[in-house]
């Protein structure tokens, strides 16, 4: 198995609403961790803070979390990441995400909001979907 990838709220989002920012690229890194080519993880969270968004948008999101859920690893909030310095950045929730995956040990970040993350750690790197495809993974294999 090769990378382990985070994927932040805004990317489960774009893909249970099919929004086409970057849709092929979310549906390619999905379909990599079917292949057991990369594993994926999401917080717990996500799904929660996901139901709650797409809720209001009147999106029926139920069966795609269950069908991210059979590739998706999730990850347990636990009560010591409130206390990482979560205020270094400017939304707290993206940095109770960053450390959770900063202590499961990820390889990548995976965000559509990359300039939120303008406060990281050099251990952890905050990439786009398309370019990790692109500048990492694809120089990989090559």
């Amino acid at each position: 198995m090769g990378y382990k990838l985070f994927l932040d709220t805004n990317i489960i989002i774009d893909y249970v609403q099919g929004r086409p920012n970057e849709l092929d690229t979310i549906k390619e890194i999905i379909h990599l961790a079917e292949l057991s080519k990369l594993e994926l993880f999401i917080s717990e969270t996500v799904i929660t803070t996901g139901f709650y968004v797409l809720q209001k948008e009147k999106v029926q999101a139920l069966p795609v979390f269950r069908e991210i859920c059979k590739v998706v690893n999730i990850i347990p909030f636990s009560k010591e990441i409130i206390y990482f310095p979560v205020e270094k950045f400017k939304d707290i929730e993206d940095g109770l995400l960053y450390f959770l995956a900063l202590r499961g040990k990820m390889n990548y970040f995976i965000t559509r909001n990359v300039k939120d993350f303008s406060f990281q750690f050099p251990s952890l790197p905050v990439i786009s979907p398309t370019n990790f495809i692109k500048e990492i993974f694809m120089n990989d294999i090559s």
